[in-house]
């Protein structure tokens, strides 16, 4: 399974290892991703092996690998030119992969579908990949085990820091790495404020550490004493943190796939822009779960030609602070 890209598209990935474990048990199922989301693979019980990108240095050498695992199928759940040249090279048998690029030619099995326009969610374009293998729409599962030691740590971070087992636990997610627009921080900042002072909900704040200015802006605005975690979690460990959080409020960003898995309520902040839309990128099997803009749809941010720009800003803190409202019903008062 070929999934070289970011954390929220390798969680959407794994429901395609759950359904061909389930139609072929004896089958060894092996993810192709980045290093930076080895960890995500490594919590899934239905993965028996995993490639990291990273490590193979040059073509050779990756060509040399996929020879030696002697694999019978390849899944090209993100296309990408090399990784569909090497498999080709390497004499995979079954190929199977998006036919609309112009590298299409070296998949065999193709399914043809454009994702950009977002007219279903990214777990049922992935998994639309195992029709070639005669497997039609397979049941959705999230499986993952987060290791004893990860949940450990944050029970352990959480004590020390003075976080009442008892109290409700709400992260907020103000990042997004640059895959969507963004809540203005200052409106986190808010809703923080809100959320602790007005609710007695303990609020912790994550995030990358490519993100420290947006949070040092975040931690600048907001008078509530926050718990901040940004840069500090593994993702083993950030999805501990998550299973334990009652609520996880964020844009349309990995952790908030990762929630989902984890089975933990979430609120989603979405833009209107269609590739970015919560159809596609949504939290999957919550549609209720998302605050958009009141705004018309686009195909592409455009800020200098834009009259509502920046779009994000109209959703009010007062409609997400009801969303979480709703969500943690009974443990919010």
């Amino acid at each position: 399974l070929v999934r070289t890209d970011r954390i929220g598209d390798v969680i959407l990935s794994t429901p395609v290892a759950v359904a061909l474990k389930q139609h072929f048990p004896q089958a060894r199922i092996f993810f192709l991703v980045r290093s930076y989301t080895k960890e995500i693979v490594e919590c899934h019980p239905t993965v028996d092996g995993i490639l990291v990108e990273e490590e193979f240095g040059n073509w050779f050498k990756a060509l040399q690998r996929l020879r030696e695992e002697n694999f019978g199928t390849a899944i090209f759940l993100h296309p990408e030119a090399k990784w569909a040249v090497l498999s080709w090279l390497a004499g995979i048998p079954q190929r199977i992969g998006t036919g609309f690029r112009a590298y299409s030619v070296f998949f065999n099995r193709r399914v043809f579908e454009h994702r950009k326009v977002s007219r279903r969610h990214e777990v049922e374009y992935n998994l639309s990949l195992l029709r070639p293998l005669g497997i039609e729409k397979p049941e959705v599962k999230f499986l993952f085990t987060i290791p004893l030691e990860a949940e450990e740590r944050i029970e352990a971070l959480l004590a020390n820091q003075g976080v009442d087992p008892n109290q409700p636990l709400v992260i907020l997610h103000p990042g997004s790495g640059g895959s969507a627009l963004n809540w203005p921080v200052q409106k986190f900042a808010q809703l923080a404020d809100e959320l602790f002072y007005q609710h007695k909900v303990r609020v912790v704040v994550t995030g990358v550490h490519s993100e420290k200015k947006l949070i040092d802006e975040f931690f600048r605005l907001t008078k509530a004493p926050v718990l901040r975690l940004d840069g500090q979690l593994s993702l083993k460990e950030l999805g501990a943190l998550l299973r334990r959080a009652n609520l996880l409020i964020a844009n349309s960003t990995g952790p908030l796939h990762l929630a989902v898995a984890m089975g933990t309520e979430v609120i989603g902040l979405y833009c209107p822009i269609r590739p970015c839309h919560p159809d596609r990128w949504g939290p999957y099997g919550k549609p209720t779960s998302v605050v958009m803009p009141p705004v018309g749809e686009c195909q592409k941010c455009n800020p200098s030609r834009c009259p509502h720009y920046n779009c994000m800003d109209k959703i009010s803190v007062k409609d997400v602070l009801k969303m979480a409202e709703i969500n943690i019903r009974g443990i919010v008062t």
